[in-house]
């Protein structure tokens, strides 16, 4: 487990540096940093909570391989609070780790930039950062590590 646990760390550590670059390109109006470093922010917090998935996955005694938290909640023998959780939060469509999968698969998407004028769903509007109307990173960074220190503090208290 020390494994994944530094890779989230890791992942989680790179977002935020990511962030700090994307605050200070917003900033000074560099168009074509801003719509990198957003991206690239966002895959370093789906890395971070990839991760956080495998780290949780050996709490529970799965090594195998999987790709989703559905495929793991599918394939795991024991299903635990922390899972059930992030379930919770990835099927309510208001949640902030719904909204982030959602921006995340609209990366893929080939007519789809995700920074100028994102293809967004109503949803996604309550989400948008009043500072600089694009995605709101920040608050996805916070959520994401603020769930995981929360779930491994309660794992350590148990």
């Amino acid at each position: 487990m020390a494994e994944w646990l530094g890779h989230s760390n890791q992942k989680l550590y790179q977002a935020r540096v990511l962030l700090e670059a994307y605050d200070l390109a917003c900033e000074q109006g560099h168009s074509a940093l801003i719509d990198a470093l957003q991206e690239s922010v966002l895959f370093q917090l789906i890395l971070a909570y990839q991760s956080y998935l495998h780290e949780i996955a050996e709490i529970a005694q799965f090594r195998d391989e999987f790709y989703s938290l559905s495929q793991l909640l599918e394939k795991t023998p024991v299903v635990t609070g922390e899972m059930t959780e992030l379930q919770q939060l990835e099927s309510d469509d208001f949640s902030w780790l719904s909204q982030l999968q959602l921006a995340f698969q609209q990366c893929s998407q080939k007519n789809s930039a995700i920074s100028a004028k994102p293809q967004i769903n109503p949803v996604m509007i309550q989400m948008q950062d009043a500072t600089n109307m694009g995605l709101p990173l920040g608050s996805w960074y916070f959520e994401l590590s603020g769930i995981i220190d929360l779930q491994r503090n309660n794992r350590q208290e148990s």
